[in-house]
């Protein structure tokens, strides 16, 4: 049986991530299934629905989040977060012995910040896989290391430990084990020529949302009309970011065969970007 043939049975996560203090706010989690070559998306929530108390204390929800891919081993999760660096940047290592040395080299999102800049230069770095799909960031961007930093430490970290998820492309994908993607939803949209400016409170960034949905409901997409609403009204577009992040990874699977044991070398070292 193929990666593919594995992959349409699974359940598809999109998970917009972040590394805020509140971040059960900013995380929103979009879940779906693929039926007959198209993508049902059947639920979009914050990541606080999920915690007792429904608390947005950013450690609490993380946990929760793993402990969602953990519980389900037929899934897959596409995540918008980094799960490697330049490979300057990992200064020699191995992906899996970079991973778990991070919390040593790095004691804070602002310790990591620093060190990428003092070893980059000026110019940020990017990834190969960052130039390719036209990533708007460098992995330590001000606007996304806090996300890097956790997404590596309280997610990609654990999982590797535990040997409880499988982590594309660096690992091959196995039957009996959750499988994690990183996603860019921005590199989707631009692929979709439906890059365009959706975050915000305005009525003309509201309208902008809809668009963008129903011309995902014409690319074999469907979506339920009171999600449609939710995504629509959520301003700051973390819950069409976690729709955006599932539909690639449902995308993505349909050609996993041509991706996993296929990559140079250096994408099992920066990591990859489906989308």
């Amino acid at each position: 049986m193929t990666f593919a043939a594995i992959g349409r049975k699974r359940r598809i996560y999109g998970v917009d991530f972040s590394g805020a203090k509140d971040a059960g706010r900013k995380i929103w989690i979009s879940e779906g299934l693929a039926e007959e070559g198209e993508f049902l998306l059947l639920d979009c929530y914050p990541i606080y629905e999920l915690v007792p108390g429904m608390s947005k204390e950013r450690g609490i929800c993380i946990s929760s989040l793993l402990n969602l891919i953990i519980s389900d081993t037929r899934s897959v999760f596409g995540i918008d977060s980094p799960f490697s660096l330049p490979d300057k940047l990992l200064s020699g290592k191995d992906w899996c012995s970079f991973v778990e040395d991070f919390p040593d080299n790095y004691s804070s999102p602002e310790d990591f910040r620093t060190a990428m800049r003092a070893i980059g230069g000026v110019n940020e770095l990017k990834r190969l896989t960052d130039t390719e799909v036209k990533a708007p960031f460098s992995v330590y961007n001000l606007w996304v290391y806090k996300q890097t930093y956790y997404g590596i430490r309280d997610i990609v970290r654990p999982l590797l430990k535990a040997g409880d998820a499988c982590i594309l492309p660096m690992q091959e994908p196995l039957e009996d084990k959750p499988w994690l993607m990183e996603i860019c939803p921005a590199s989707t949209l631009k692929s979709e020529g439906l890059y365009m400016a959706y975050k915000g409170r305005s009525e003309k960034e509201k309208i902008t949302r809809g668009y963008i949905l129903e011309e995902m409901v014409n690319k074999c997409v469907t979506i339920p009309g009171h999600l449609k609403e939710r995504m629509i009204n959520n301003y700051d577009g973390d819950a069409l970011d976690s729709f955006i992040a599932a539909y690639a990874t449902f995308r993505s699977l349909a050609r996993i065969d041509d991706i996993i044991g296929r990559l140079p070398d250096i994408y099992l070292r920066e990591g990859y970007t489906f989308f």
